[in-house]
């Protein structure tokens, strides 16, 4: 009777469900690779990438050129700043536009933001629908700009495209901001966004004086945003500089590498990801991809 009840227990232990054991699992980066001179680096393998979550490195698995497609949002600042630039603006990003949808199968959409987040163009990687939405751009006498409202509303149209290759590209003046969205909003939807935020800033004077807490918010989500989203930032002190920006920004999105590691079972995902290249000389950015299909 004794060795019955022991075996009865045994088996009655088996039988209870066991406490899932959580497995390693894939994750992605897309990630750019430039040298002293900011010009993109394509001929690294696997064994030259570094990853660490929380200071912890992991295991680097794959890497590589991605040939990835990619879906770029557009924003521009249409506010009354615009109008000394605008000529060099509409040539610029019309050069890019074009550069991006017929030479890297880009999916393009195009927004602006003065007074309201308004789009000119939905994704498509028609150039000539994009060249006809850029003529749209113009500047609008007396408006501000809502600059959080627009980059929120923009991340939330991006990442519900559903593609894990995401990028934004905005192209901005130092005009006044009247925005409604807390730029803490405005950073959190960028974090978790997936999408890398590459910012051009035309600044002749070297950078308006924050006079208020519109402008520290604007400023400090153009300081923080590209860094926390593995994106750029360009400060131009003429609008006959945007052009060559805007190529730096193409030719950084056309050399990206795609960068795949493991990261053990958890249940709570990292605070940091961090990429890095062992060579000294070089320096990288990565985007860690999201999946989930909604902000």
């Amino acid at each position: 009777m004794h060795v019955r009840v022991i075996l009865l227990a045994a088996l009655a232990a088996m039988a209870l469900p066991r406490p899932a054991v959580a497995q390693a699992t894939e994750q992605t980066m897309y990630v750019s690779v430039l040298d002293k001179d900011r010009r993109p680096v394509t001929s690294l393998d696997v064994s030259d990438f570094v990853v660490k979550e929380d200071g912890v490195t992991r295991e680097v698995l794959r890497a590589g050129r991605t040939a990835d497609p990619i879906d770029l949002a557009v924003i521009v600042d249409n506010s009354q700043a615009l109008q000394p630039y605008v000529n060099d603006v509409r040539n610029a990003l019309t050069a890019f536009v074009t550069r991006m949808a017929d030479r890297q199968s880009a999916r393009v959409a195009i927004a602006t933001m003065a007074d309201r987040p308004t789009a000119l163009q939905d994704y498509t990687e028609s150039a000539a629908m994009l060249q006809k939405a850029v003529l749209r751009v113009f500047p609008q006498p007396g408006a501000g700009t809502v600059f959080q409202d627009t980059i929120a509303d923009t991340v939330k149209g991006l990442v519900a495209q559903g593609n894990p290759r995401r990028a934004i590209v905005l192209v901005t003046t130092e005009s006044r901001d009247f925005s409604n969205v807390p730029y803490e909003r405005t950073l959190d939807l960028l974090k978790t966004s997936g999408a890398s935020l590459h910012v051009l800033q035309i600044a002749p004077r070297g950078g308006a004086p924050l006079v208020d807490t519109p402008s520290r918010d604007r400023a400090f989500v153009i300081d923080q945003g590209p860094r926390v989203t593995g994106g750029s930032r360009q400060d131009l002190l003429t609008s006959m500089s945007l052009a060559a920006a805007l190529d730096r920004v193409a030719e950084d999105l056309g050399s990206q590498y795609k960068v795949v590691y493991a990261r053990p079972g958890s249940l709570f995902p990292p605070k940091s990801v961090e990429v890095s290249v062992k060579r000294p000389d070089l320096t990288a950015r990565g985007t860690l991809v999201r999946v989930r299909t909604g902000a």
